[in-house]
């Protein structure tokens, strides 16, 4: 048991309806997207253990070895690229596509939770021997959403950092942002701080040569956090040509994915679910180097099956197709989308594997648990923004004993008033005295009283500080941490052996979110 992890319920924290709802095995969703599985024997009797992929074994392991020796994969990473090649491996497979430092933290909990699932299926006695898979999805051409990182600056806001590159809706695999991340790991150099990793981490993020991508860069930072535990990486455009043979032949059905697309989410509908995905949407976009990234209609012509790239839709379907994945590592809106596609597997006869929700995680520095736990606040607290609890802090009215002494500075004035009266009519060599004793009394009460007041006044200063801090770290713009922090901090501050923690937080079989201080 990991005394460092505590667990908080969605339900308080908040989440997707259908990823809460797949988490309460409700049985309605057992239909579109499978059953969840409660353990690892309970996801290998669903999984498809013995289904025929597109492409061989061989071709598979090769191209991934290739890869991961081309990005500097360990050599437990390059084994388990070999192991596939020999036909002696399923796969746990999850993967996003790259982002500016790894992107939000919820990449890196992704690879995490498929380690640890990995790890709990190789420990079965008669269980089949399974690898982690990262797909790097390249293909990808959001260049905002992959071209931004929030740190923490020192007033505790959070500073947005991007790197400075032209665009034409190219790929991120064909977009170089070598020098420009140059600059943009010099401009957050004030923001990190100066600790005995701090080299090694920035080593990882530096780019190696001007012509470096967005996915060569998130591909080194997870062979260097996970390697050593056999994750294999792989981008999209590195596959086997065979893999992308089956491309065109789905173009060719269009009319039929279409129509089950739009029976699924009728049938979601009447579930409760709102589709997020659009039957309309692209199945296939043309990619090809320096070019834009552009969407094809279904009956437009293409000149080559390796320059096709599937659409959200079918992305999911081609990776399952194309490695032999028992399972499938997904987020909380993969999980809405999967929704929608789940029935095309049937369709298109490709194997689908059993879906496993990714670990959700918080990253809690021990300073900032202290200072929850002064406030009496848990993370969900922290959803309504520093300036409303603030505000509750600035609400703090006077302490009990500047009231009392308020009050007291009153009935000695009153009193001091009376003494006076009576030491003018029976003895006026005394009035003096008393004066003087009642300006030195008065002053000492008001020196104390304006001390009270000073500490009350600095503690609510303080506090406002302290509120914003745990915002723009636990809870940034109202989010949870791991959908816009990336690991970049974290992994400054405590190296390379973070990733092993996350591993053994990142538990495939949780139903809470869980706060894993550090």
């Amino acid at each position: 048991m990991n005394e460092k992890l505590r667990h908080v319920s969605f339900r308080a924290l908040g989440t997707s309806e259908v990823h809460l709802r797949f988490l309460e095995d409700d049985p309605e969703l057992k239909d579109v997207l499978g059953v969840r599985a409660h353990d690892a024997r309970e996801l290998l009797h669903h999984a498809p253990l013995d289904a025929r992929r597109l492409v061989s074994a061989a071709d598979l392991g090769a191209a991934m070895e290739a890869y991961g020796q081309r990005h500097g994969a360990p050599q437990a990473s390059l084994e388990s690229a070999r192991a596939i090649g020999r036909g002696e491996m399923r796969v746990i497979v999850t993967g996003q596509q790259p982002g500016l430092f790894g992107g939000p933290l919820y990449s890196i909990h992704k690879a995490a939770t498929a380690v640890h699932l990995a790890r709990a299926i190789n420990a079965l006695p008669d269980g089949p021997k399974v690898v982690p898979v990262f797909w790097n999805h390249s293909d990808d051409h959001d260049l905002d959403e992959a071209n931004r990182a929030f740190l923490v600056n020192p007033n505790q806001d959070l500073q947005r950092f991007r790197v400075d590159v032209p665009h034409v809706g190219e790929s991120l695999r064909d977009l170089p942002i070598g020098r420009a991340l140059d600059r943009t790991l010099a401009a957050v150099d004030d923001l990190l701080p100066r600790t005995e990793f701090r080299e090694e981490a920035l080593a990882i993020f530096a780019p190696r040569h001007a012509d470096e991508t967005f996915g060569a860069g998130f591909a080194r930072l997870l062979f260097a956090l996970f390697g050593d535990d056999g994750l294999v990486v792989i981008e999209p455009r590195d596959l086997p040509k065979s893999a992308f043979e089956v491309l065109p032949r789905w173009r060719t059905q269009h009319n039929a994915i279409r129509g089950k697309m739009r029976a699924i989410s009728e049938h979601l509908s009447d579930l409760g679910f709102e589709p997020t995905l659009d039957p309309g949407t692209p199945l296939m976009f043309h990619v090809a180097p320096g070019q834009p990234r552009v969407a094809l209609a279904d009956d437009e012509g293409f000149d080559d099956a390796a320059r096709l790239s599937p659409g959200v839709l079918l992305r999911p379907l081609w990776q399952d197709a194309v490695l032999p994945s028992i399972g499938f590592v997904v987020g909380p809106g993969e999980l809405q989308y999967l929704a929608v596609v789940a029935g095309l597997y049937k369709l298109l006869g490709v194997p689908r594997p059993v879906l496993v929700p990714r670990a959700s995680l918080t990253l809690m520095e021990p300073s900032l648990r202290k200072h929850l736990d002064r406030f009496g606040w848990d993370l969900p607290d922290l959803a309504v923004g520093p300036e409303v609890l603030a505000q509750k802090l600035g609400d703090e009215s006077s302490s009990i004993a500047e009231r009392e002494l308020e009050g007291l500075v009153g009935e000695v004035g009153t009193r001091f008033s009376a003494a006076d009266a009576d030491l003018r009519e029976s003895d006026q060599a005394m009035v003096g005295p008393l004066d003087r004793a009642r300006s030195k009394v008065a002053d000492e009460i008001d020196k104390l009283l304006n001390k009270l007041r000073n500490s009350r006044q600095n503690r609510q200063g303080t506090g406002m500080r302290q509120v914003r801090r745990l915002c723009a770290n636990l809870r940034p713009r109202g989010r949870p941490q791991e959908r816009v922090l990336p690991i970049l901090p974290f992994l400054v501050t405590h190296g390379r052996g973070l990733g092993a923690t996350i591993v053994e937080a990142a538990d495939p079989f949780g139903v809470q979110h869980g706060v894993l201080e550090l």
